[in-house]
């Protein structure tokens, strides 16, 4: 896992405008993001190819889900992308990545709504050789081990334990970001609260969200099973905290 600091930080750092406020971020992997789009599967994929290819990465997720704590079901996701078809504004946001382990963070600032995506380090030669031979259940075990780090990760960087780790009096290596879809705030219709319904796989089916509407009517829902933390998001988004 790098140690290179992303989420907001690396979005300040290298993508943000001098004049530019961070409303809020959400950070999430590829697995974080999923669509509730008319003519697309669940996770964004268009076609019959898209259902076999979702079949197959439920397959991952089960073993994600078989070392967690949700009764044997999934955590909700991060982001749900809505809209009426593949055409729609929100799905100029869809990602196209094989890697399960790069991170994302959706951005909401004063100029615009954006995803950004950290750009991955030169990986090394012996691991590089270990990832092209490895199977489809050692790559899916590996998936599954990265979620739970980049959750340690998440939490340790709020309690400052993973700042602490780097020297004193040394630059903290921040790690670069590519914007990979972006709108003005012009383009935001509305910004509110919402309750999704997610699918039966999910152990919290009924969750609460911060709908974010584009000026078709597409738009994204960030997740939360507690309402307490989207009245929180909601007031970040106007600028109220």
């Amino acid at each position: 896992m790098s140690k290179r600091v992303g989420g907001v930080l690396a979005a300040r750092h290298g993508w943000c405008g001098p004049d530019e406020v961070i409303r809020f971020a959400v950070p999430c992997t590829p697995s974080g993001i999923r669509f509730d789009v008319d003519g697309l599967s669940w996770d964004g994929r268009s076609g019959s190819a898209g259902k076999g290819i979702e079949r197959a990465f439920s397959a991952v997720e089960g073993l994600v889900n078989a070392s967690s704590d949700y009764d044997d079901r999934l955590p909700p996701p991060k982001v749900v992308c809505f809209g009426p078809g593949p055409q729609s504004q929100v799905m100029g946001f869809r990602p196209v990545t094989e890697d399960a382990d790069v991170r994302f963070t959706w951005v909401l600032t004063s100029h615009r709504l954006a995803l950004l995506a950290e750009v991955p380090e030169p990986p090394e030669p012996e691991q590089e050789k270990e990832e092209s031979s490895g199977s489809f259940w050692q790559k899916a075990r590996k998936f599954g081990a990265g979620v739970r780090d980049f959750s340690r990760d998440v939490a340790d960087i709020l309690q400052d334990k993973k700042l602490g780790a780097y020297p004193a009096n040394e630059p903290v290596p921040v790690a670069p970001v590519t914007s990979l879809g972006e709108v003005t705030v012009q383009q935001v219709r509305a910004i509110g609260r919402a309750t999704r319904k997610l699918p039966r796989s999910y152990a919290s089916r009924k969750v609460f969200a911060l709908r974010v509407e584009l000026a078709d009517g597409s738009g994204l829902d960030v997740i939360s099973a507690a309402e307490e933390n989207i009245v929180r998001l909601e007031a970040m988004a106007f600028g109220r905290q």
